[in-house]
């Protein structure tokens, strides 16, 4: 009748839901293929998973912790032993691939590349953008489509004396 955390006021069965992850999360990692060149931990894989699909999303420690069974402090651990980089610098280099891909083949806006890779917002993007690849990413928009259109320019001109 009574359970481990009765003496806490709160019954296992309460304290069992609690304790498992959002059912969109358990979707996305079962959805998500694994592509690993490595051999990592598998709790670390799911974690890489439920990053990559959902990167996008501002997703707790403590939710990533549960969904693998260890606590946020040894995820934290265990994660930066295993990837080289910490759980958020892992996120903002996924973050900023994806905003990079944007750059190169959309013409939205920064402020509206930064939201959907999941920055908070346009001005913490800029910054991080440019600690990591050295430039603004307008300055790196530009600076890609003055080569690409070089790259096209040569093609057309190797293609027209071809003929």
């Amino acid at each position: 009748m009574y359970s481990d955390f009765s003496h806490r006021g709160v019954s296992a069965s309460a304290k069992q839901s609690s304790l498992a992850p959002p059912r969109n999360v358990r979707a996305s990692v079962r959805n998500t293929e694994l592509n690993f060149s490595r051999s990592l931990d598998r709790r670390i894989q799911v974690v890489v998973m439920l990053l990559e699909s959902n990167s996008h999303q501002q997703i707790g420690i403590e939710d990533m912790a549960r969904l693998v069974n260890l606590s946020p402090g040894r995820l934290a651990h265990l994660f930066k032993s295993e990837m080289e980089l910490s759980i958020q610098q892992y996120l903002t280099r996924l973050r900023l691939a994806k905003a990079k891909s944007q750059l190169e083949s959309s013409f939205l806006s920064i402020k509206e590349i930064a939201a959907s890779v999941g920055f908070s917002s346009a001005a913490r993007f800029v910054v991080c953008f440019k600690n990591v690849v050295g430039a603004t990413p307008a300055h790196y928009r530009k600076h890609f489509l003055n080569a690409s259109y070089r790259r096209h320019g040569e093609l057309a001109l190797a293609r027209s004396a071809k003929t």
